[in-house]
């Protein structure tokens, strides 16, 4: 081979340098790209694959653009994404009963930094079962998981719109879906208590329906607050990066709520839910960087009566809110960020 390219008088060699320079310099510019993503910034998300999730599970391009990468450490409640929270994950979602439940627990290094999403859970009917008024419900049979945040909801809307619950045949049901959906569709229950996208299941396949009546996340006191953004201290010290990724967040939020279209199609690649479940669920759900502090007081001072604290835990509430990083991050003042207009 030595000899052949030799007897070439060069022009072999020179064809061979030419041929090669781009692979090289290809492989040079990946390393350096390469080594550029693992120097820039790394922040985990602990997040559920649930419908709310879309401003967090496509962030993706938003963090690329400001210069940090993400990983995500998926979770099923709000307490395994709690734990994550205080073991040291950067960020996470929680509940509007989260703040008090923390309080109880005296956790010292998890802050609330943002809103995320209302709605997404709620009452639906059996199709033929029809619910005019709160009033109606007294004599019907409702499954709703108990101890869950829409069984809450749903216990706090009725007592707020003069229900007498006792009148009422609640039904202990599990959170997984399946069961409760069957058992609706056969008439063992008439309503059911539960969460985005398994009701929508239910709206898709004809045999049930979200009452007009019986928004359970439409009370003036309680609102519809599902999800709320978290960040540990830790991640908080550097306000540099928690202002970036706020940023990064508000974006990616507009972004999905502005194209619908395109975030159902990531919902339906994360959640493996059908496209049409999805596009239902989407119908019932509202997305929002603010979050609304009376609302998570007024929900803390519950929490004896359901057990997600023993103690009235809403004096300390205020306590778990941080909202000058988005403030920072949206130029919006913090009063703005803590409360939901008309």
């Amino acid at each position: 081979m030595q000899a052949i390219m030799r007897k070439g008088s060069g022009g072999l060699a020179r064809h061979f340098v030419a041929l090669t320079a781009p692979a090289i310099l290809a492989a040079i510019v990946a390393c350096a790209w390469h080594a550029r993503a693992q120097d820039r910034p790394h922040v985990r998300i602990t997040v559920a694959r649930s419908v709310s999730g879309i401003p967090l599970w496509g962030i993706g391009p938003f963090a690329e653009k400001a210069g940090f990468r993400v990983e995500y450490i998926p979770a099923g409640t709000n307490a395994e994404m709690q734990r994550n929270l205080q073991s040291g994950v950067e960020i996470g979602t929680l509940g509007y009963q989260s703040p008090a439940i923390m309080a109880e627990q005296n956790v010292s290094n998890v802050k609330i930094v943002a809103g995320e999403q209302l709605g997404l859970q709620n009452l639906i009917m059996r199709k033929g079962i029809e619910l005019k008024s709160w009033s109606e419900l007294e004599g019907k049979r409702i499954g709703r998981p108990p101890g869950s945040y829409a069984a809450v909801l749903f216990t706090l809307a009725a007592r707020q719109n003069g229900v007498d619950l006792s009148k009422v045949n609640l039904i202990n049901t599990t959170a997984a879906g399946p069961t409760e959906l069957q058992a609706l569709k056969s008439g063992d229950l008439d309503g059911l208590v539960l969460w985005s996208p398994v009701l929508d299941r239910a709206v898709v396949e004809g045999y049930g329906y979200y009452p007009a009546c019986c928004d359970i996340g439409k009370t003036q006191k309680y609102g519809g607050g599902s999800q709320i953004l978290a960040a540990n201290t830790e991640f908080l010290k550097n306000p540099d990066m928690a202002v970036r990724f706020l940023k990064a967040y508000a974006e990616s939020l507009e972004f999905y709520v502005n194209k619908p279209d395109k975030a159902i199609e990531l919902i339906v690649e994360y959640t493996g839910v059908s496209k049409d479940v999805v596009t239902e669920a989407w119908k019932h759900g509202i997305w929002d960087v603010r979050a609304d502090v009376r609302t998570m007081i007024n929900v803390a001072k519950e929490g004896p009566v359901f057990g997600f604290s023993k103690a009235d835990m809403s004096g300390k509430v205020l306590d778990y809110v941080d909202m000058s990083y988005l403030a920072a991050a949206t130029g919006k003042p913090v009063d703005a960020l803590t409360r939901f207009g008309n």
